[in-house]
């Protein structure tokens, strides 16, 4: 009976692990290698462009078909149920995934073949470590090959409205290690977020910010960007609105104004996964006189929301501001703290921007 609980609690544990990691890793690779209209899920909110790099809207393969195939499979071969309950058991998670418009036909064959195959190896190496440490294997396998083809997008050529000051930068976050690289992917294989977003993409993201602020009639007299990527994109919108640009860092007291590459998966888990929000220095301010200006704020990304108020709180109470317009590209609601008012275009985290790995 012992054995048998055992062997139950280690074919859930697996199970676990393939729906939220591995399948992810999967679906990261599938999202790079191949079309996106092929691998996509049949969901309405998954047409738009603005969902089109999200993973969560990656349906190949399945993961609630893969990880059923996985469970109900095991169980047959460690003789918890026969084979007649095991084919009706997977059949039914496979056709509930098609009936309610969650994944295609194809994206329910290709997961339900790969539960088989991992419950094949599984069952090759008794359920032991090194049956694990393949499927482990298989997943770096499938982030190194994702990486390559990213790497190459990363690394095509910076756009020319960047300013200069900051290609040193991002040559940094380009060429952080490969254990930053294939940590990020890991990270995402669970979040479900945005993997990459294009130079291209970014841009289009960018016309939306300065489309809002045409049309609201308000005038401004400066970008303020948070460095790094809010730094990088301030670039685009002064050249676009015609406005001088400033650019601030702030960074968490641990890093004693130098964070490097190492704190990179820490700061997307605390980012991600956490209510973290420790305190921060302004390490890099502005000079000149701002004193009842109203400024354009701007972030590459909002989570907490921690980063963004103290950069508020710095042109309001240093620099004497009269107005500011908060605003950002990627608004993760669920992990805001702030009572301060940010506009934005995406909702959701992106793990790696166009400049790089390293946020």
């Amino acid at each position: 009976m012992k054995l048998k609980i055992h062997i139950l609690s280690i074919i859930i544990l697996v199970s676990l692990y393939n729906y939220f990691v591995q399948n992810g890793l999967e679906k990261t690779f599938s999202q790079t290698y191949f079309n996106y209209n092929d691998v996509k899920r049949p969901l309405p909110r998954c047409r738009t462009n603005e969902t089109c790099d999200l993973l969560n809207c990656i349906g190949m393969p399945s993961g609630h078909a893969e990880t059923a195939s996985l469970f109900f499979f095991l169980l047959y071969f460690y003789k918890f149920i026969p084979l007649w309950v095991t084919l009706i058991f997977v059949l039914l998670f496979s056709m509930q995934r098609i009936i309610v418009n969650m994944h295609t036909i194809s994206q329910v064959i290709v997961g339900s073949l790969l539960g088989l195959s991992y419950a094949l190896l599984y069952k090759f190496f008794n359920l032991s470590v090194l049956g694990f440490i393949t499927v482990i294997i298989i997943g770096i396998l499938l982030s190194l090959l994702s990486i390559y083809k990213i790497d190459q997008k990363v690394h095509n050529q910076i756009p020319d409205w960047v300013n200069k000051s900051m290609y040193e930068s991002i040559k940094k976050k380009q060429n952080v290690p490969l254990y930053i690289k294939v940590g990020s992917l890991y990270v995402n294989s669970t979040i479900q977020s945005r993997t990459f977003i294009t130079w291209n993409q970014l841009e289009k993201y960018l016309d939306k910010i300065i489309k809002n602020i045409k049309t609201s009639g308000k005038k401004y007299d400066a970008v303020v960007g948070i460095k790094t990527g809010g730094a990088i994109i301030s670039d685009y919108i002064s050249l676009k609105l015609g406005l001088p640009n400033y650019k601030i860092k702030i960074t968490r007291n641990e890093y004693n104004c130098n964070k490097s590459s190492i704190y990179t998966v820490d700061d997307i888990i605390k980012k991600n996964m956490s209510d973290k929000r420790g305190d921060f220095t302004i390490c890099e301010g502005i000079n000149d006189n701002l004193y009842g200006k109203n400024i354009i704020l701007i972030d590459e990304m909002v989570t907490t929301g921690k980063t963004m108020e103290e950069a508020y709180n710095y042109l309001k109470e240093e620099k004497h501001v009269y107005n500011i317009y908060p605003v950002c590209l990627a608004f993760h609601k669920w992990r805001f703290k702030s009572n301060l008012y940010i506009d934005k275009v995406l909702d959701g985290t992106v793990i790696i921007w166009p400049w790089g790995y390293d946020n």
